[in-house]
């Protein structure tokens, strides 16, 4: 049977002439398109014809685009004819190149300087940062502080919104206290941490010289891809690298400084007292029949003088910069000096066909230090408060004058016998080897890993001999020790990147894994009753104290582990809509059993307004970017052990037949001890305006911390000890951060760059107890004036701020020049002894600056630059301990010539050396804190000079202030008790420097 009729046959021919015809123009149109989406392939390299990786290539005003791979090889396939390809990359000028007929290309890039000052380090990487939604700051070189530079931190002084840093002393071994955003603990590390290139290390671990830019990471969602070490910030610095073709390049850079008292406290000299004496008034010596300046026996003018050597050089392929940094610094102490050596080698190589790349760095560096700040110190407390007249030997010309007659005075000594007779030897060295490896495995993804062994060791000497007060009062024959530290620790770091552009959207993934492993351990000696000073600590055995059971000897040895899990993704939307998440996992052997592990999340996103149709072609508008970022930090606990049972061995009990060493309990366990955890929520607007003549940005943030560390006293039994550290501690700290570039003159011969910083924070403790652990009252004294008077001077109490100064308000004084104080009631009484309490005391003012601000000019003009650093810290009080002891008639020591002035303008005060409100001062300061001025020379006529500069720098110069003491910047120490100026202290210097730079 034939089912084929003639209806069917219409039918199927129907259908196959309308498949024939579908299927022509579906051919056609795929021919039609493989004419529209041609292909193109080439490669992108630099002027020196390094392959670049990473370079976006997009087809203009088309969405989508693709990257170079690791050879700088790329393809892309384009939809329209006669169109342009744009290429572009961080550090790199922007190149749009016009396709017709070709198929292939080979690009090259130019550097361009404004687009590498564009980019910023972050964690684990580097950003563009048009693309950053965090709060960051970026100091490139060329805006770095010129002049004596003793560390990283001066190189950044004042430049920094919210980064205080601050020194207050002219010991030449003495490091800046540096903090971020306030006080965020009370018993751990409260200062930022520091990587150099990703290596946990110090502000003076790399030669200034050396150093490429320094990042801050200020916020939590910057912060927290760093976990447990995260809370205070981060700072980044990055060392000077080569990674092209570069000719044997020779750097030499050195500079002297002359450095002086910045400021001497006005003490009575001889002729001085001899004329009070006249007058009838009281003076607490006896006539000596000398006239010293005691200050002036035990210090002069310091010397400083820096040398700095780099050589770089190499090709595509290998390439290496090696630094040299030698610095020779005497104090204006004497014995006071700093010696260092610092070397640092990097090399970068390139193998198998560019798909692994090397880096290998290595630091080392020594450093010898004479005596320690806190000798020096007390030696300047006795040179002020010694008798004028006194002479500083005996007759014999050899035995110091002790002033026997005035034996009795409570802690009084020769301050030349104590600088002359103590030997302090401290040496530092270090050294940390880093290797650096990137594999790309596939384009836009490559892998990372990083090793690196640090190694500080310390070795110690001190020892004072027979004619020392402190053995000529206790009949000994010389004191001496000895004692070693050294910290090792291994770091190993693996990551893995992968980036990838699809139509609008454009992704980078970030994964990594952290180890680090730090072990510490020393020993110590000490011995006395020598047979003679030459030995000095280089014998210990030959004191007789250790026949006597005398002597000490001690060693120790802790370890702890650091190991991080962590992930980072950073999104683009259309270039005009960023987005970052990270998170952290940590753990750590400081932990408790029972807190092991903690999270660290993070989410920040950016809006770039500016290229909003609506602003887009608004030309005056360069940057408008609104930022938004909550992350959550840590601080680990500074010792290991510290969630454990610890015990000591301590004295000896008789035990069947013998004499057994006893044990007993220092620390209860534990098991809940933690980090400390900080929650940050950060809004930030970065602008800048015509043509960024006017460019900056504002943040403001909140931080909360809770889970702080505190020493809490708890009943023995049943627990084994009478106190316990525990998580208990809450704290916030709120604040607005303020940056303002600005350039006021732009000409072809002159050019005015100006830069201000403020910041402001509020700092608050929310919390000191809870359910376990409780403080009674809910408050702390804290800080003491110190001997003989001996008052607490702050107190801790929760809903108040840290470093509040805590005692009697002083309103007044009798016409016989007794104080009066006012109680916290408003009634006012003559003060006596009985009122010392807690319950007449009231708040007194604050020794934390509320703000901070810092001004920044550079003014260019042919071959002449003149740099201008101010500094300011505003609205907080100082105790001025100097005045408070010895700006008193009534005191037993020399006294400030101001003790016979009127307080208040009624009389002469007639009261014994004592805490109260008079002697807590306003502390606002405007600081010059550096001027420089250099000449940049024509080398032209020189064949194998590049580029040659001089200058002439001064330091810490005038400081504007109503503050009567030496400086109103401090050391800042302990967090519990800010704004105590000693009167112990290594006072601060001001310093000329004349230095030159010459690249050949």
């Amino acid at each position: 049977m034939n089912f084929i009729t003639p209806s069917v046959m219409r039918i199927l021919g129907v259908k196959f002439w309308k498949n024939k015809i579908v299927l022509s123009i579906l051919f056609l149109l795929a021919f039609l398109n493989s004419f529209a989406q041609k292909e193109i392939k080439g490669s992108v390299k630099d002027v020196n014809g390094i392959p670049l990786s990473g370079v976006t290539i997009k087809e203009k005003n088309v969405t989508g685009g693709t990257v170079s791979d690791f050879d700088g090889n790329f393809k892309i396939s384009i939809k329209n004819q006669n169109t342009k390809l744009v290429f572009d990359y961080v550090g790199f000028k922007s190149q749009e190149v016009v396709i017709s007929n070709q198929i292939a290309l080979n690009i090259i890039l130019i550097e361009s300087t404004e687009e590498l000052n564009e980019v910023v380090v972050v964690g684990y990487g580097t950003q563009k940062k048009s693309r950053v939604t965090t709060a960051i700051a970026s100091i490139k070189e060329e805006n770095f502080t010129r002049g004596a530079i003793r560390d990283a931190s001066d190189l950044i002084r004042g430049k920094v919104a919210g980064l205080t840093i601050s020194n207050g002393s002219g010991d030449p071994a003495a490091s800046s206290n540096i903090s971020l955003r306030g006080v965020s603990t009370l018993q751990g590390n409260a200062g930022p941490l520091v990587l150099i290139n990703g290596v946990p290390g110090g502000m003076n671990t790399v030669a200034p010289n050396d150093i490429a830019s320094i990042d801050i990471l200020k916020d939590a969602s910057a912060a927290a891809i760093y976990g447990t070490r995260g809370a205070n910030g981060v700072i980044l610095i990055t060392t000077k690298t080569v990674n092209k073709d570069i000719a044997p390049t020779i750097t030499y850079s050195t500079f002297a400084t002359i450095n002086n008292f910045y400021n001497k406290a006005d003490f009575l000299d001889a002729t001085q007292q001899r004329n009070f004496r006249s007058q009838g008034l009281r003076i607490p010596y006896e006539e000596g029949g000398a006239d010293t300046n005691w200050l002036d026996q035990i210090s002069g003018s310091g010397f400083a003088q820096n040398h700095n050597l780099a050589l770089k050089g190499g090709n595509v392929k290998t390439n290496y910069t090696v630094n040299l940094n030698y610095i020779d610094e005497t104090g204006v102490f004497n014995n006071t000096f700093n010696k260092e050596y610092r070397f640092s080698f990097d090399v970068n190589h390139s193998m198998f066909n560019d798909k692994l790349k090397l880096n290998l760095n290595l630091l080392n560096g020594t450093q010898n230090m004479g005596l320690s700040e806190g000798t020096v110190a007390y030696a300047y407390r006795q040179a002020m408060i010694r008798n004028p007249t006194a002479p500083v030997y005996e007759p014999d010309g050899v035995t110091y004058d002790e002033d026997y007659t005035d034996k009795g005075k409570f802690q009084y000594y020769n301050p030349v016998g104590i600088i002359n007779e103590t030997i302090e030897d401290r040496n530092r060295t270090w050294q940390r080897f880093t290797a650096n490896l990137t594999l790309d495995l596939l384009p836009g993804w490559d892998v990372g890993a990083q090793l690196s062994k640090n190694k500080d060791t310390f070795l110690n000497g001190y020892a004072e001999t027979k004619k020392h007060y402190s053995n000529t009062i206790n009949f000994r024959n010389g004191v001496a020790s000895r004692n070693t530290a050294t910290t090792d620790s291994d770091l190993v770091e693996i990551t893995s990147k992968y980036h990838k552009i699809l139509d609008k959207h454009e992704f980078t993934v970030l994964g990594g894994y952290s180890y680090q492993y730090i072990v510490n351990q020393g020993f110590s000696a000490s011995n006395s009753d020598f047979p003679t000073d030459a030995f000095s600590y280089n014998n210990l055995s030959s004191g007789n104290a250790l026949t006597d059971g005398l002597a000490g000897m001690g060693s120790y040895k802790d370890d702890n582990t650091l190991i991080g899990f962590f992930g980072r993704v950073n999104y683009n939307f259309n270039s005009k809509y960023d987005l970052l998440v990270s998170i952290r996992r940590e753990g750590s052997s400081k932990f408790g059993a029972n807190y092991q592990w903690g999270n660290f999340p993070a989410v920040s996103a950016g809006w770039s307004i500016n290229k909003e149709s609506f602003l887009k072609d608004v030309e005056t508008v360069n940057t408008l970017k609104l930022r938004a970022g909550y992350g959550v930090t840590g601080v680990i606990p500074n010792d290991p052990y510290m969630s454990l049972t610890l015990y000591n061995y301590e004295g000896y009990f008789y035990n069947d037949g013998k004499w057994v060493r006893g044990l007993e309990p220092v620390s209860n366990p534990n098991p809940d001890l933690r980090w400390e955890k900080t929650s940050e929520v950060n809004i930030g607007l970065d602008f800048g305006f015509f043509n960024n003549r006017i460019s900056g940005s504002v943040d403001v943030y909140s931080k909360k911390t809770i889970d702080m560390l505190w020493t809490y006293a708890v009943p023995s039994p049943p627990n084994i000890y009478d106190s316990t550290i525990a998580n208990v501690g809450k704290m916030e700290n709120k604040g607005i951060e303020i940056l303002l570039n600005t350039i006021p003159v732009k000409t072809d011969n002159f050019v005015w760059n100006s830069s201000m910083t403020f910041s402001h924070n509020k700092n608050k403790l929310t919390s000191l107890s809870n359910d376990l652990y409780q403080i009674e009252g809910d408050y702390i004294n804290r800080g003491n004036t110190g001997d003989p008077i001996s008052f607490d001077t702050h107190r801790l109490e929760v809903g108040q701020s840290l470093g509040n100064f805590w005692g009697l308000k002083s309103v007044d004084i009798t016409n016989d020049g007794q104080w009066i104080v006012e109680l916290p009631d408003g009634t006012r009484k003559t003060l006596d002894p009985s009122m010392y309490n807690d319950t007449n005391k009231q708040y007194l003012g604050n020794g934390i600056p509320q703000y901070y601000a810092g001004w920044t000019n550079t003014f260019s003009y042919k071959k002449f630059d003149l740099s201008m650093v101010l500094t300011g810290a505003f609205d907080f009080q100082i105790l001025n301990s100097q005045r408070m002891f010895y700006g008193n008639s009534k005191t037993d020591y020399n006294m400030l010539s101001s003790a016979s002035d009127k307080v208040y303008g009624k009389a002469v005060l007639n009261y014994n050396p004592t805490y109260v409100s008079y002697y807590i001062e306003q502390g606002d300061y405007v600081k010059v804190d550096n001027i420089t001025l250099s000449y940049n020379f024509d080398v032209k006529p020189f064949k194998f000079i590049n580029a040659m500069r001089l200058y002439v720098s001064g330091n810490n110069l005038a400081t504007f202030t109503k503050y009567k003491g030496l400086d109103p910047e401090i050391k800042r120490e302990d967090p519990t008790s800010q704004g105590m100026d000693n009167r112990d202290k290594y006072p601060s210097t001001t310093g000329m420097t004349l230095g030159l730079n010459v690249t050949f």
